[in-house]
């Protein structure tokens, strides 16, 4: 068995990350792919989050010249979370996708002029332009037909976003870690206190217009209607029971069809209490991302007990 590491409470994120570098869109030429290279797992989600603070860079594996293979035709696109980056977000699954043999790419999105080198702040409609910018640049460097994309928590917002604004066509397989699927029926945590406050709320839209959209109902209706998902995309959702973020936890889901899965980590591991922060390096939910994007060869799903935040 292969060993992985693998109401919206928005402002939870933000608290533990705190907002801090111009768009990474380095190396994406087409090139020989490089499968004799071993590229480092970080399982570490406090160092990564450490490292992605001060450093907004492609994590290991990312970004590189490559020529999707014939086991792996499309080149998976990762979508970090709020108040995140590239760096921050991938340093497990990025490289653990790089070893199987993917094409991978990353991105920062939703940057703005204060964020330093953070994104998924500005406004949602800008950031999903950028993604498909992006998204474009891999299709014509790569040569390939379709990407898969894979988004954490507000990138499963954006990716969805893109799906819906800029064509489904480009896309075989949508994985969310913990994504933000449904409207909140609550605003809690530090937002609940700032909408006491005359005129705060004001501040929280315009320091983090992300937050603020992704923490009221119309952004959802809009994203979901008429429809939630595409019949020619493949969807998994993986949420956390325990998750402290995206609560309660089912606003990870999407609604049932036969092209949808909804699953939790606890399904497969009762007793792994990951939280929200944690997932991206929580061996369990890697394994079940890796097996949504090649459900031919799923593997057996270790368990792990993930970061608790």
């Amino acid at each position: 068995m292969r060993k992985r590491r693998t109401a919206v409470r928005l402002t939870a994120a933000c608290a533990m990350l705190a907002a801090a570098s111009v768009l990474v869109m380095t190396g994406v030429a087409a090139g020989p792919a490089q499968a004799s290279v071993t590229y480092p797992v970080n399982w570490n989600v406090v160092t990564a989050t450490a490292a992605g603070v001060a450093l907004d860079v492609p994590p290991a594996g990312a970004n590189l010249p490559c020529t999707p293979s014939a086991a792996h035709p499309q080149p998976v696109v990762l979508l970090h979370g709020v108040f995140q980056n590239q760096n921050m977000a991938w340093q497990a699954l990025a490289p653990t996708l790089a070893n199987d043999g993917y094409c991978v790419y990353t991105m920062t999105y939703g940057q703005t002029w204060y964020s330093g080198n953070l994104g998924a702040i500005g406004d949602l409609s800008t950031s999903a332009a950028e993604v498909s910018t992006f998204v474009n640049h891999v299709l014509s460097s790569t040569g390939a037909a379709q990407i898969d994309l894979v988004g954490y928590s507000e990138g499963g917002y954006v990716a969805r976003l893109y799906l819906k604004n800029y064509g489904s066509q480009h896309v075989s397989k949508y994985v969310g870690i913990s994504p933000v699927n449904s409207d909140p029926a609550t605003i809690s945590g530090i937002l609940t206190l700032a909408y006491q406050i005359p005129g705060a709320a004001a501040l929280v839209g315009v320091a983090c217009p992300a937050c603020e959209a992704l923490s009221t109902q119309p952004a959802f209706t809009a994203l979901n209607t008429p429809t939630a998902t595409f019949p020619d995309v493949t969807y998994t959702d993986i949420a956390t029971t325990t998750d402290e973020v995206a609560t309660p936890y089912h606003l990870s889901f999407l609604p049932a069809g036969p092209n949808v899965t909804n699953e939790t980590v606890q399904s497969f591991c009762p007793d792994d209490t990951v939280g929200h922060l944690g997932m991206p390096y929580d061996t369990t939910t890697v394994q079940l991302a890796l097996n949504a994007l090649d459900p031919a060869d799923a593997q057996p799903v270790p368990c792990d007990q993930g970061f608790p935040l």
